[in-house]
């Protein structure tokens, strides 16, 4: 059945631009590419403000930048695999950060599974390319959204953490930077629900926006 265009709309106001977005003016040129999920392509925030965006503004300030998002609201760890790599590794990129996880926890993905997934990214990113750079987030905090009933909160904030410790264990294993969001920024969440989207789940603009120096010392550790 074909889709309608109604939904074919809905579908793709949740993806970015595939286009690549040229930032800086000066410095070493450098090709940015961002993986991953809603987080990746910014849901509950204006485009400009999501994470893709603002790390490839604060990179720009040194370097030339060109950056595409191959991120999709929804993905698991293994369509990112499927779906996104192949993009990624015609690209080529010197720079890639990997925003992933959140709908592994909520979709119950079994850890083998992800680390399996997460293993075969990481290898073929190095084989497009041996001199790559990658940033892992891991997922944010899947206890703190208003939108988890209650009741359900404490195992999804069990298995963020279960999930983050692959994450983190693999990037050592593989000598990549792990930004801990979930760690680092997790108590703010559930503590400030007004750090949320309208839609109680994906965080807003200034949601994004304490994400940042995670993500911007990860990424600057990585990339010195």
């Amino acid at each position: 059945m074909k889709p309608s265009t109604f939904v074919l709309g809905v579908l793709f106001s949740l993806l970015p631009a595939r286009d690549p977005v040229q930032l800086g003016t000066s410095g070493p040129s450098l090709s940015y590419t961002v993986l991953g999920d809603s987080t990746a392509a910014g849901e509950g925030a204006a485009y400009e403000n999501g994470i893709a965006i603002l790390t490839a503004r604060e990179l720009a300030k040194t370097h030339v930048v060109t950056m595409t998002n191959f991120g999709v609201s929804g993905a698991k760890t293994r369509d990112v695999l499927r779906d996104q790599l192949p993009s990624a590794e015609r690209v080529r990129p010197d720079l890639v950060l990997i925003a992933v996880g959140a709908n592994d926890v909520t979709h119950l993905t079994s850890v083998g599974s992800v680390e399996r997934s997460l293993v075969q990214i990481l290898r073929r990113l190095r084989a497009a390319n041996p001199k790559v750079v990658i940033v892992l987030t891991g997922s944010p905090d899947m206890g703190a959204p208003p939108r988890v009933p209650r009741v359900l909160r404490p195992i999804a904030a069990w298995r963020t953490r279960r999930l983050n410790r692959m994450f983190e264990s693999v990037a050592r294993a593989n000598r990549v930077s792990f930004a801990p969001i979930a760690t680092e920024t997790g108590p703010l969440f559930r503590q400030d629900h007004s750090l949320f989207a309208e839609d109680r789940f994906h965080p807003n603009e200034r949601g994004y926006a304490t994400w940042l120096p995670t993500l911007n010392r990860a990424i600057h550790d990585a990339y010195r």
